[in-house]
């Protein structure tokens, strides 16, 4: 199965990740806005929080692969999502638990796109205590309706996540779908369980 990196995926790309026979990631297809390649889904104290890479767009005509895009370093950004994560999952039970790890992972500022993606993909399967095995594809075929759908933030998910107790559920209800982050510091060694459902 091919996958684009993404940026804190959502469960729903976590979980089909860990399922797969066979995993790819592709970096040769043409970079598009509005996808998971640079955004997450976080649940804020005031509900669903997205939280942006920025990175910088190619002024030619010619589009971009995935392998190409580079982050723009000249904003303090990196800053500004650590107190964003924070803020949402400090009072969660297991934040404490996993945060000197990712902290240290978060903080790298490699020069692409793809490779800061997935480094954190790597430490995110090291905190759920898995190594699953992936190659890189080397050519472009078009993606599957499920492969587009784990990284166009405009496709919907589909919606049979089980519930979970999340920080501010209590506010807003539960949000089905978001970063594996919020799974993974409100359910901690769970979360593998969950997954596998």
């Amino acid at each position: 199965m091919q996958f684009i990196p993404a940026y804190f995926p959502s469960i729903e790309y976590i979980r089909a990740f860990i399922k797969a026979q066979d995993r790819e990631f592709t970096l040769n297809c043409n970079y598009q806005k509005q996808t998971y390649r640079n955004r997450c889904s976080l649940y804020g104290a005031n509900g669903k929080l997205n939280l942006v890479i920025p990175v910088q767009h190619n002024k030619s005509t010619t589009h971009q692969k995935d392998h190409q895009v580079k982050i723009m370093w000249q904003e303090n950004w990196q800053k500004l999502h650590w107190k964003s994560i924070e803020s949402s999952y400090r009072s969660s039970p297991f934040f404490e638990f996993y945060e000197d790890e990712l902290k240290d992972s978060f903080f790298k500022q490699p020069e692409k796109l793809s490779d800061y993606t997935i480094h954190l993909l790597q430490t995110v399967f090291s905190l759920l205590d898995i190594e699953p095995s992936f190659t890189f594809k080397e050519n472009y075929t078009p993606l599957s309706p499920l492969e587009e759908r784990l990284i166009n933030a405009k496709i919907p998910p589909i919606d049979n996540f089980p519930i979970y107790h999340q920080v501010f559920d209590s506010k807003h209800g539960f949000i089905s779908n978001l970063s594996i982050l919020d799974l993974l510091f409100n359910e901690g060694p769970q979360s593998l369980d969950y997954l596998a459902e």
